[in-house]
């Protein structure tokens, strides 16, 4: 799919995925291909492991254990 179809398909902004892709932003954006000189193209698999590892999970707030 094309950058555009990306960005949707993850919910974010095209400018978004091109600073990830283009390594402006700490954080490394999903897996692409190059095709040619400016085409871009991501698969749906590579878009499915990149936000699978961004899962993270909450921690559960201990604080109404501890009242007594």
């Amino acid at each position: 799919m094309n950058a555009a179809e990306a960005a949707r398909y993850l919910g974010l902004s095209e400018s978004y995925l091109a600073k990830l892709r283009m390594g402006i932003l700490s954080d490394p954006g999903p897996d692409f291909f190059k095709v040619g000189l400016r085409a871009i193209r991501y698969s749906r698999e590579d878009l499915d492991v990149w936000m699978a590892s961004k899962l993270t999970k909450c921690r559960s707030n201990s604080l109404g254990s501890s009242i007594a």
